[in-house]
């Protein structure tokens, strides 16, 4: 499995724990998964930025590159 789908499939479950818990949670602890899955779909949109610029760098040559 890779990095992409296992935070994929992290927002996923979190979103269907969310929706569909599978036990009464605090406030605080809704805080806290909502924070959470933010940080898991900022790291997402992070990491299909940074591939993308990797993949660009890599189709683009430069006699500048050193």
């Amino acid at each position: 499995m890779s990095f992409k789908q296992s935070l994929i499939d992290a927002i996923e479950d979190n979103q269907m724990e969310m929706i569909m818990p599978s036990r009464e949670y605090t406030d605080s602890e809704i805080v806290w998964m909502k924070g959470y899955n933010q940080a898991l779909k900022d790291m997402l949109e992070d990491y299909d930025n940074d591939i993308e610029d990797a993949i660009q760098k890599s189709l683009t040559f430069s006699l500048n590159m050193w």
